[in-house]
């Protein structure tokens, strides 16, 4: 103004341009300032949002979870309409039907008939005598399924099987080993004495196998002379065996071996006029009669004996004598010798007046040395 003219000012270069920061004051002098934050409170919901279902997506889904769902057989479905009650009726119906004509069939079937009532066998029971007043009262009937026999001669008899083998005889002299045991024989040596005769031999013909010089057996302290008191029967059996009676009047007894295998010397009543093929037809039914051989016995009683020496038969007027082998449950047979020397040495009643009889010589025996003595 008035003429005079304003110059422009123009920035002067001050140089570099330089930040300064400043330090708060509360940092001045290695001051440590308290930091405090403030505490604000917030509320967070977390429940889950349940999805906004249309109307046709909500129906979707109500039957995709329905019971029974995609199972047309389900008994939702079934109950449910009517198709599926027309086909569990129908099923029903079938296995109705079914039902009703197993239990007719079953009731059709024929009864089998009812068994016979089992035959009844009178036996008549023999009169009662009473002594003090000798009475006897009419014979009475009774009513039985299977008959007692009265006593024990009407029992029949076990006969041994044809089958039975002996059992092992190392030295094949007809002795087997445990019966070498009872003889005291040797079971390696089929002449135990060295006399020149078969030990099984020597048995058989009722001489000692053990002895160097002819002796009786009866003699050798091997054996003992059993008599019956009430028959009168004599026989030999090994003095270690047993001897008992199986009834009190000495009918059947049995000479037995600890093993338990046993001999029975059986009597049985015969018949007036009642030969002996036609008592053994009766008590010996199951045993062949054309298959007996004769025997002799030492003492010069003939008899019969079946083809294995395990059955002999001595007979008089009134009784039929059998002497029979019975084994346990084993198939073998370890004391046929024994047999054979009982049924050598048998004698029947009326030879019991014969005394120092000596064996009889068969081919191959010994000589006889004793004289015969006959006492009446």
């Amino acid at each position: 103004m008035f003429g005079l003219k304003k110059e422009d000012k123009q920035p002067q270069d001050s140089g570099p341009e330089m930040r300064v920061d400043t330090i708060p004051a509360d940092f001045y002098g290695g001051a440590n300032p308290v930091i405090k934050f403030k505490k604000v409170e917030k509320e967070v919901d977390l429940t889950p949002k349940k999805p906004v279902l249309t109307s046709a997506e909500k129906a979707l889904l109500d039957k995709a979870t329905a019971a029974g769902s995609g199972q047309p057989l389900h008994p939702a479905n079934l109950l449910s309409s009517r198709k599926g009650l027309l086909i569990l009726g129908g099923g029903l119906f079938v296995l109705f039907l079914i039902g009703a004509g197993v239990y007719y069939w079953l009731t059709s079937k024929p009864l089998a008939p009812a068994a016979p009532p089992p035959p009844v066998v009178s036996v008549q029971t023999p009169p009662i005598t009473v002594t003090e007043t000798e009475v006897t009262p009419p014979p009475t009937t009774t009513e039985a399924v299977i008959p007692i026999p009265v006593s024990l001669a009407e029992t029949p008899l076990e006969y041994p099987d044809l089958l039975l083998a002996d059992s092992a005889d190392t030295d094949n002299d007809d002795l087997t080993n445990v019966a070498e045991e009872l003889w005291r024989t040797d079971s390696l040596s089929p002449d135990t004495d060295g006399d020149g005769y078969n030990d099984g031999h020597e048995v058989y013909n009722l001489y000692n196998p053990i002895g160097k010089e002819p002796q009786k057996i009866i003699d050798s302290g091997l054996v003992t002379d059993y008599t019956n008191p009430v028959f009168g029967y004599k026989i030999y059996y090994p003095n270690t065996w047993a001897v008992g009676n199986v009834d009190p009047g000495y009918r059947d007894v049995l000479f037995s071996t600890l093993t338990g295998e046993n001999i029975e010397v059986r009597v049985f009543d015969r018949e007036t006029g009642q030969g002996f093929a036609d008592w053994f037809a009766k008590w010996a039914p199951n045993e062949q009669y054309n298959d007996l051989l004769d025997l002799d016995s030492v003492f010069q009683d003939k008899g019969y004996r079946r083809k294995d020496y395990l059955v002999f038969y001595f007979y008089n007027d009134q009784n039929v004598f059998v002497i029979a082998y019975h084994t346990t449950d084993s198939a073998t047979v370890n004391y046929r010798s024994v047999i054979k020397m009982l049924a050598r040495s048998f004698r029947l009643p009326q030879n019991l007046g014969i005394e120092n009889l000596a064996p009889r010589p068969i081919e191959g025996e010994r000589p006889v040395e004793a004289t015969t003595t006959v006492s009446l």
